[in-house]
């Protein structure tokens, strides 16, 4: 037979010495690359270790034309939004079984998504991006979230 002890209703046990430790909050910016991917498994890493990530692919929209009526960038949008659900669904089928706690989301913006502002509202830890070829670090994306936030921002894939 075992013996259990259990502490009153609001007490802090003995061993806890100050504040619960806060879960590293991590964001993806996964887009449909190889350096995409490698952000993704980066980003699953640190999920697995206990950290709370959330994967945003980007979903820039044109302004509509002022010519003719308006017309000719809705169909443009709609295929990039078409385009970023499908890259949402690809990072939800790498994540596998991981997948289900992670946070999905797209980020819209005319004529580019507010990412710096919304990464910064949010208080990520670490913001992980694709290195892109012909980019050093990251590039303007990894310039931005550095000077926007005080997250650690880490470029993923190869050099």
């Amino acid at each position: 037979m075992s013996v259990g002890t259990a502490e009153p209703s609001g007490t802090v046990p003995a061993f806890a010495a100050g504040p619960p430790a806060r879960r590293r909050r991590v964001l993806v910016v996964y887009s449909e690359s190889r350096a995409g991917e490698a952000a993704l498994r980066e980003g699953a890493e640190l999920a697995a270790a206990g950290a709370a990530l959330t994967v945003l692919t980007l979903v820039p929209q044109a302004k509509p034309l002022k010519c003719c009526k308006g017309g000719g960038a809705g169909p443009y949008n709609c295929a990039i939004r078409d385009q970023a659900e499908d890259e949402l669904a690809q990072a939800k089928t790498q994540l596998g079984t991981l997948a289900a706690r992670v946070n999905f989301t797209k980020l819209t913006g005319t004529p580019w998504p507010p990412l710096a502002e919304w990464a910064a509202a949010r208080s990520f830890d670490i913001v992980i991006v694709p290195r892109h070829r012909f980019t050093r670090a990251g590039g303007q994306l990894a310039r931005e979230l550095g000077a926007a936030t005080n997250a650690e921002i880490r470029p993923a894939g190869r050099r």
